[in-house]
């Protein structure tokens, strides 16, 4: 057993994997200095200590929308991530704040689907079966078209890594927007969400899991499993929206990297941290359902 957790599809992680998390979930705590009245100031200074923990990051843009998702996009040539590299690289960042309006929690409790089409240009077609969640997509539209052209700019140069992270409600945005930058073509791409709610179906999930490499092992310093899934324990937000109705049926994503611990431990333990291979895994998230 690994500390409470039956060993079946439950593996500890790379102790570079788990020092990263923590400056993930730094960079996305960052997305929540904006709001309507405050925000970063340039090159990149805010309430959380950024310019003393991030020195050499820069501010490209940040967005503010009261009814949509907010965050920014920064760029470094520092090696934040510390890669196994010969000479400094481009990180792109791209983060996405969570629920707290409203607006956002009325999005997130809605259950009504949308089909779901990619651009089929590098990836293959998602098909006519594919759906994910209506707010979340309406939210992943508006996103993409702020941001697009800023993140298009930037991607200048051919050693550069897109980070693109997100919590909760900006997670399955986060999520939307990794898909459509891989399929543009942007490979070089790590997709980090930490309690992220469903997002699609069946269909979705299993072409998404595919896209994004989730069969594959975690490795540090490695684009062949993009996504990272960070889930809490007990964590209710990442098991919902849920519907009795038999056509609108959410899925969860094999991909997890799971915290033996609440959500009010902000600092788990290595020992705590685990990939669990099934979404389904009744070790993992799935036994909250």
């Amino acid at each position: 057993m690994y500390f409470g957790l039956q060993e079946r599809n439950v593996y500890p992680i790379d102790p570079e994997i788990y020092s990263n998390l923590y400056t993930y979930a730094h960079l996305i705590d960052i997305s929540y200095c904006i709001s309507e009245v405050h925000g970063i100031d340039p090159p990149f200074k805010c309430d959380l200590n950024c310019e003393k923990r991030f020195p050499n990051m820069t501010l490209v843009y940040q967005w503010y929308f009261p009814e949509s998702v907010t965050g920014y996009i920064a760029t470094t040539y520092d090696n934040i991530f510390n890669y196994n590299i010969a000479k400094p690289k481009k990180t792109i960042i791209i983060s996405l704040r969570g629920t707290r309006s409203i607006f956002d929690t009325y999005a997130d409790m809605k259950v009504d689907m949308i089909h779901y089409s990619n651009l089929g240009i590098n990836l293959p077609s998602c098909g006519s079966g594919c759906k994910v969640h209506n707010g979340f997509y309406n939210y992943f539209a508006t996103a993409l078209n702020n941001i697009n052209q800023y993140v298009v700019d930037e991607i200048d140069e051919d050693d550069y890594e897109l980070i693109i992270l997100g919590h909760s409600l900006g997670g399955s945005v986060a999520l939307l927007l990794g898909l459509h930058y891989l399929d543009v073509g942007y490979d070089k791409m790590t997709l980090v969400t930490m309690g992220q709610p469903l997002t699609g179906n069946f269909d979705f999930v299993n072409w998404a899991d595919k896209a994004l490499g989730s069969h594959n092992g975690l490795k540090h310093d490695s684009f062949d499993r993009k996504f990272l899934r960070i889930i809490h324990k007990n964590d209710v937000i990442t098991t919902i929206p849920r519907s009795r109705n038999p056509f609108i049926q959410y899925q969860q994503f094999k991909n997890q990297i799971y915290l033996n611990c609440s959500t009010s431990n902000a600092r788990p333990q290595l020992s705590q941290v685990f990939d669990c291979v099934d979404g389904a895994n009744q070790n993992c998230s799935y036994h909250i359902l």
